[in-house]
């Protein structure tokens, strides 16, 4: 073989590599996709396990301090007697789903929910609501709360503030000068239900195990 022929025949060589490579790397890339989506998939998510029940008395507990902070007299109560009409309070569950390459699938995580109390004040008026969203924010600043946003939102012709805590939990409180309306609320992160039968399926949810907590102002505003 001549020396010139030797050049030709190692960069076709090389030529024949870089085209393997090419081939290669995307199977590998593909493959590494599937190995860790597999492994997220077996491993369960990082949440605490609490039950529906004491997840609501949580919240309950929550609303009820932040509602009472408020200063005004109206009783939320959807078990007794004396709740308006148009007053809301309520609690709900929602679906948990996974992140990182789980999220792809789109399906909640079986066995999880986060939960949510809601309440609404209607025919508040402007110089009470206003009050109320001041009183909460300074009560909130002296509590184990972090209070993430207050003042007025100019799109929405509302005044909020929010706050939240340790552990994923929050709190808000929104007067509504369009809809002379107050709202509010404590929402919580995903947790396990610890008495999830194993043959639960993701399609379903844990129940609340409660009726929605009662809200009372306090006796002393």
């Amino acid at each position: 073989m001549s020396g010139s022929e030797k050049p030709a025949i190692s960069g076709l060589k090389a030529a024949g590599i870089g085209c393997a490579a090419m081939v290669l790397l995307p199977v590998l890339f593909i493959l590494g996709l599937i190995i860790t989506y597999s492994a997220q998939r077996a491993t369960p998510e990082d949440y605490p396990e609490v039950k529906p029940e004491a997840m609501a008395r949580r919240l309950g507990g929550y609303s009820q301090d932040a509602y009472a902070a408020l200063g005004i007299d109206r009783v939320l109560d959807p078990a007794g007697e004396g709740m308006r009409e148009d007053d809301e309070n309520s609690l709900s569950n929602d679906y948990c789903y996974p992140t990182g390459l789980e999220s792809m699938a789109d399906e909640p995580e079986e066995g999880a929910y986060k939960m949510r109390h809601s309440w609404t004040l209607q025919d508040v008026g402007k110089d009470q609501g206003l009050t109320a969203v001041r009183r909460l924010h300074a009560h909130l600043k002296d509590s184990a709360w972090r209070v993430t946003e207050y003042g007025r939102d100019d799109e929405y012709q509302e005044w909020r503030v929010s706050a939240e805590r340790d552990g994923g939990y929050h709190v808000h409180v929104a007067w509504s000068a369009r809809d002379q309306r107050l709202d509010g609320g404590a929402s919580a992160p995903c947790a396990y239900d610890p008495d999830w039968p194993e043959a639960g399926s993701s399609s379903d949810l844990p129940d609340t195990g409660t009726p929605s907590p009662p809200l009372t102002p306090n006796p002393a505003a």
